[in-house]
């Protein structure tokens, strides 16, 4: 079909193009311009299709001299110009009278080009003069762009302003080059997770670690995933690293933190290397990071001995060791948290309490279990106390990490992760240094990630306490319903120059809707997420509707017998 033009180029800049719209004219021969309904009808091969011009997220096309330049509308204005005095005395002079004029006006940002051969290409190296013609751009165009980048037929919903084309992505550069899904409360991010999740749990070989906060995922994945309840959760001390222990043992700022964590380092490498079940493994070598089982309580005897070494001095009299007292608050600070029930799935595991359980350890947290192969694995961490809560989270990333690094050692091919870290601002913030474990483990695998098939997808409704240094690795953002101007303004500066437009709309999308950029997606795309099936367990709480019930009485014991037992009900409840 011939380009149906609308308007014309009245103003470039370096990151926005403003377009006046042409008044509606038709003759025999051709039709151009807008009516003031603002729909236009272009003939297409299945017939006249009806277009909405000026809404924003849908798109105009601007000759270039070469091709054309596919743009987004961001926002739509009408202006009047006054009549001049000179003119408006000439026109009462002839008994004229003069109504001031109107223009239609649109906002766009250069998305990509479409060369001649109808290929379409990110950016431009052109932008187009005043004066050039706009046309319209049908509903097949931007179908065949999404389709020439997408992967297959991976599709996360569809295009809010044409519902009937599918919102196809890579999923490859989504999840290799990391992502963000970033929206306020209410905003559907619980929603749109669940969906993505459970469409990649079509894919026979998807192995999905997800850490759910708030216990809200239990039950959205149904088969296809294994949901491991902190109730039940070991993540043994002896597959920490030197780093993770000392970060749990030793205070920093002390003035014997540096002897602490000398004779820490020697006596770790001690107790590994001499333990019989190591002796037995045949290992080369044993260092202080080896994931080996070792004797947490006979560190802790050395540890005494020394706090309390009395050593032979002059005249036969007993005097205080080198060591002396040295050790007291750190063996302190280690009794409180081997007497604090919530540290249990750390220093006093039962299942996994022997080197060669680590196996058995790696197959729950991939979803490889005997029974049948789980392609989601939900850590249920709503029950898990928040001083505890980063340790755990650390060490999971890293044992992740760890495994797809080795696992490329070994193979010489990737094992593909993908890790899903919701509210991720809780324990992946910035100057939080009770964090600082998780997030160390998370920037380093969106850092290194890419190389050795592991991923990380962050999803959290405050971007700014997000670690920047994560967030900066994120090559796709999955945007959802943002108000709140700063975080409007965080967002903005986290993408490139040529999008950031966009940023305005994100305080118009619908719960459930949202605006995917980056690397992911051929250009910015407005989409309606699909519907979750089933939901995952994140509604509003209905004050209306309880507060409306027949008076019952609250089990006061039963909540607070919970609460003091730090144990909750396996079966998940609704509000």
């Amino acid at each position: 079909m011939d380009d149906y033009i609308i308007g014309k180029v009245v103003g470039v800049t370096g990151d926005e193009i403003v377009v006046t719209l042409i008044d509606h004219e038709r003759s025999v021969e051709t039709e151009r311009g807008v009516p003031d309904s603002m729909a236009v009808n272009l003939s297409t091969d299945e017939g006249p299709t009806p277009i909405l011009i000026g809404q924003p997220g849908s798109f105009v096309a601007i000759a270039l001299p070469v091709g054309k330049l596919l743009c987004m509308v961001t926002g739509i204005e009408m202006k009047e110009s006054k009549i001049a005095q000179a003119e408006s005395r000439d026109a009462q002079a002839d008994g004229i009278i003069f109504l001031d004029r109107t223009s239609r006006g649109l906002l766009t940002i250069p998305v990509g080009t479409i060369g001649m051969n109808g290929r379409f290409e990110r950016g431009t190296d052109v932008l187009p003069t005043v004066n050039a013609p706009v046309s319209a751009v049908t509903p097949s165009l931007i179908n065949d762009v999404y389709a020439s980048y997408a992967e297959g037929e991976f599709a996360i919903g569809r295009l809010s302003l044409l519902p009937t084309q599918q919102a196809k992505i890579n999923l490859d550069a989504f999840l290799t080059r990391h992502a963000a899904i970033l929206g306020q409360t209410g905003g559907g991010k619980s929603w749109t997770v669940a969906s993505l999740i459970q469409k990649m749990c079509a894919f026979p070989q998807a192995t999905i670690v997800l850490f759910d906060l708030h216990g809200e995922y239990t039950t959205a994945f149904g088969d296809t995933a294994d949901v491991i309840s902190a109730s039940n959760l070991e993540l043994p001390y002896w597959l920490m690293n030197s780093e993770e222990i000392l970060g749990l043992m030793v205070d920093r700022s002390e003035a014997a933190a540096p002897n602490q964590i000398a004779q820490f380092k020697e006596i770790l490498q001690n107790v590994k290397e001499h333990h019989a079940e190591n002796k037995a493994l045949g290992l080369k070598k044993i260092t202080i990071d080896t994931p080996v089982y070792f004797d947490f309580a006979e560190i802790l005897a050395r540890f005494r001995a020394l706090d309390t070494q009395m050593v032979s001095g002059e005249k036969g009299k007993d005097k205080q060791g080198p060591l002396f007292g040295q050790f007291t608050r750190l063996l302190m600070r280690v009794d409180s948290r081997l007497n604090d029930r919530r540290y249990d799935l750390i220093f006093k595991p039962k299942t996994y309490n022997t080197s060669a359980s680590m196996e058995d350890l790696f197959r729950r947290l991939l979803g490889e279990t005997a029974s049948a192969r789980k392609k989601a694995v939900v850590i249920d961490l709503s029950p898990v106390p928040f001083d505890v809560r980063s340790s755990v989270i650390s060490l999971i990333l890293r044992c992740l990490f760890d495994f797809a690094y080795w696992h490329r050692r070994v193979h010489t091919t990737r094992f593909p992760i993908a890790v899903f870290a919701d509210e991720a601002h809780i324990y992946l913030s910035d100057g939080d240094r009770t964090t600082e474990a998780a997030k160390h483990s998370a920037e380093r695998i969106a850092k290194e990630g890419r190389k050795y098939g592991i991923s990380l997808t962050v999803i959290s409704q405050r971007p700014r306490e997000v670690s920047a240094t994560i967030l900066s690795q994120c090559n796709s953002f999955l945007c959802l319903r943002i108000s709140n101007p700063d975080d409007q303004s965080y967002v903005k500066n986290l993408l490139p120059d040529s999008v950031r437009g966009i940023a305005s709309m994100f305080s118009t999308l619908r719960r459930g809707e949202s605006i995917l950029l980056g690397d992911s997606v051929m250009m910015p795309t407005r989409i309606r997420i699909d519907p979750p099936n089933p939901a995952p367990l994140s509604d509003d709480a209905s004050f209306y509707k309880s507060w409306n019930e027949a008076p019952k009485d609250v089990d006061f014991a039963k909540v607070l017998h919970a609460w003091r037992s730090q144990e909750v009900s396996a079966t998940p409840t609704t509000c």
